[in-house]
């Protein structure tokens, strides 16, 4: 052991001015690892360890001339060749024996740096070991039984030619040879899905703001803006700056309602289509599935059967989209003719043989249930031959409905597979209850009197997942008058769910990770979301947490996105980007108007 000697008067003088330089650390540069001494003013290297596991231990002897006392403060380090580095302190005092501490290395958290070193694509096979991972995103039962309370599982992940080919619970014996990175506890997901977005009028809501913030103004702030998105370049760049966001969030899929395939001029829905396409085509190449949804007011697939076919017959026409539909509040109606509207839509979608997405029971008013009669036409569906998907959005006001009730849907639901459920956290919360709503869109809340909303706005995802019908959880709307805030972030919207939810208890948070995973990428009809053998090394790593508790604290912008087993880099987009589309262009919105769901006007 090398030891400096360094004399102090008095123990307090050691204590207060010498403790600094009794401290070490371990710094990875250039492949090797340096024990560092420090002093108050320089440091100096006093130790190299080279490309074999390697002990080495140094120490400063501390004599007190007055008090005549020794003290001994040694550091010991085993610095392994696979990049961890195990650290004893011992401290000796003459006439008290020795006391030792043990420091655990899992109490340092993973550099960002050395993650992305190791995740460059320089080694064919990696491991990624004492990763943390979410035992919903795990398919093996014996990996997932290793859960903890937090529902996380420790395991160590290998990667090679940018699939994952091998997940097992993590071993702590020391492993010989490179490619082996010590994660330190690291989080580890697979990458993200978000099924349920609006990217059309994305970003507009500097120009357009809803005066309540209700669904009512939200549909004036439609019409009001939507002229604009025919103008060169606007709908491009905010879908563009929209998808990059989720590029660089770790996202993989998206699917997005195309606003504006139903409106009554031709060259407004060609340019959706025309945007989509060439954005489909684009992202592709750099990692995202995009998908899209062209929406119809649903009672025109039955009132307006020229209008409906032609809508069907577009959204056949081009490769990701599915057909579906905005319900409105079908308690207004007359009796029977939902059913009528539904069984239209079906008779469409088997037609064309494309799935359905439907906004469905998005208002507060307990006496609309809409997916109750959803369930009927879709039993008379499956009759007719039609096997399809079919992904129910929002469904917030079945937690409004009786016990009896609710039973009844979510029973009949799971008989009628596939069905998915999307809930979508931060609009539902932000709309439902909200000052200014009114018939017929929902119950009335009376727009100028305080009031704080009195209830979340969420649908039943407990006790649907306990009656095993899928549920997922999305974006929606991001700085748009539906809601004005929001980053394409699935971690954000996932923390949203589980907060809103109560998940973290039922029974833990780990058990819901699929909610913006694999539960969403099954609503895509996608697959993955998962980490398992064979599937593609599309992960998103997180060194700044190894729990859930840690994960769900902070942004994570820190987070490491890996494509076929290798990092990412990317920026997120400037808002600064966009200012020409929004800057003193702000609208004077017609709230008086009578506007109907998807933006569509009673004439």
């Amino acid at each position: 052991m090398k030891t400096k000697h360094v004399a102090c008067t008095t123990e307090r003088q050691y204590q207060t001015q010498t403790h600094s330089f009794v401290r070490a650390e371990i710094s990875d540069f250039g492949g090797s690892c340096f024990a560092r001494s420090l002093r108050p003013r320089s440091r100096r290297s006093v130790g190299l360890f080279g490309s074999k596991d390697t002990c080495f231990s140094f120490g400063h002897e501390i004599r007190f001339e007055n008090e005549r006392k020794t003290r001994l403060i040694q550091w010991r380090f085993l610095a392994r060749n696979d990049g961890t580095v195990t650290r004893h302190f011992c401290q000796r005092e003459t006439g008290r024996g020795v006391t030792t501490v043990q420091h655990n290395p899992t109490s340092r958290m993973l550099p960002r740096k050395a993650a992305v070193d190791a995740l460059k694509g320089g080694e064919e096979t990696l491991v990624l070991r004492r990763v943390t991972v979410p035992l919903a995103c795990l398919t093996d039962e014996s990996l997932r039984a290793a859960a903890d309370a937090e529902g996380a599982v420790s395991c160590d992940v290998t990667l090679a030619g940018g699939t994952i080919t091998g997940v097992a619970i993590h071993d702590p014996t020391p492993l010989p040879g490179t490619g082996r990175l010590d994660a330190r506890g690291s989080m580890l997901w697979p990458a993200f899905v978000d099924a349920h977005t609006h990217l059309c009028k994305t970003h507009a809501v500097p120009r357009c703001r809803n005066p309540s913030g209700s669904i009512n103004d939200a549909l004036a702030c439609e019409v009001t803006d939507q002229p604009r998105w025919i103008e060169p370049g606007d709908v491009e760049r905010r879908m563009d700056f929209a998808l990059r966001s989720c590029l660089h969030h770790g996202t993989r899929a998206v699917r997005t309602h195309l606003d504006g395939t139903n409106a009554p001029d031709a060259a407004m829905r060609q340019r959706i289509y025309d945007v989509f396409d060439a954005k489909r085509a684009e992202y592709e190449s750099r990692g995202i599935v995009l998908q899209g949804v062209a929406n119809l007011y649903l009672p025109l697939y039955a009132d307006a059967p020229e209008m409906a076919a032609r809508h069907a017959e577009d959204a056949a026409s081009h490769a990701g989209v599915v057909l579906g539909a905005y319900c409105g509040d079908v308690s207004h109606g007359e009796p029977g003719a939902t059913d009528k509207h539904l069984d239209a839509l079906f008779a469409l979608a088997l037609k064309h043989g494309l799935d359905v997405d439907l906004h469905i029971d998005e208002n507060n008013n307990p006496d609309c249930c809409g997916v109750r009669v959803l369930c009927g036409a879709l039993e008379r569906a499956r009759e007719r031959g039609y096997d399809g998907s079919v992904v129910l959005g929002h469904v917030t006001s079945l937690a409004l409905q009786t016990t009896e009730v609710q039973a009844e849907v979510v029973a009949r639901l799971a008989k009628l597979a596939p069905v998915h459920v999307v809930c979508n956290p931060f609009t539902n919360l932000g709309l439902q209850d909200r000052r200014g709503t009114a018939p017929p869109i929902g119950k009335l809340v009376a727009r100028d009197e305080p009031r704080t909303p009195l209830w979340r706005g969420l649908t039943l995802l407990q006790e649907l997942r306990a009656a095993n019908v899928p549920v997922a959880a999305a974006s929606d709307n991001v700085r748009d008058w539906w809601h004005p805030y929001g980053d394409y972030d699935p971690l954000q919207v996932w923390r949203e769910a589980v907060a809103m939810g109560h998940l973290d208890t039922a029974p833990s948070e780990g058990a819901w990770a699929d909610l913006v995973t694999a539960a969403a990428a099954d609503a895509m009809g996608v697959g993955g979301g998962v980490i398992a053998v064979g599937e593609p090394a599309d992960l998103v790593l997180f060194p700044g947490a190894r729990r859930f508790s840690e994960l769900l604290a902070r942004p994570h912008h820190d987070r490491v996105v890996v494509r076929r087993g290798k990092a990412t880099e990317t920026k997120l987009p400037d808002f600064s980007e966009l200012d020409d589309l929004v800057d003193g262009r702000e609208a004077v919105v017609d709230t008086s108007q009578d506007i109907l769901r998807g933006a569509t006007k009673k004439e």
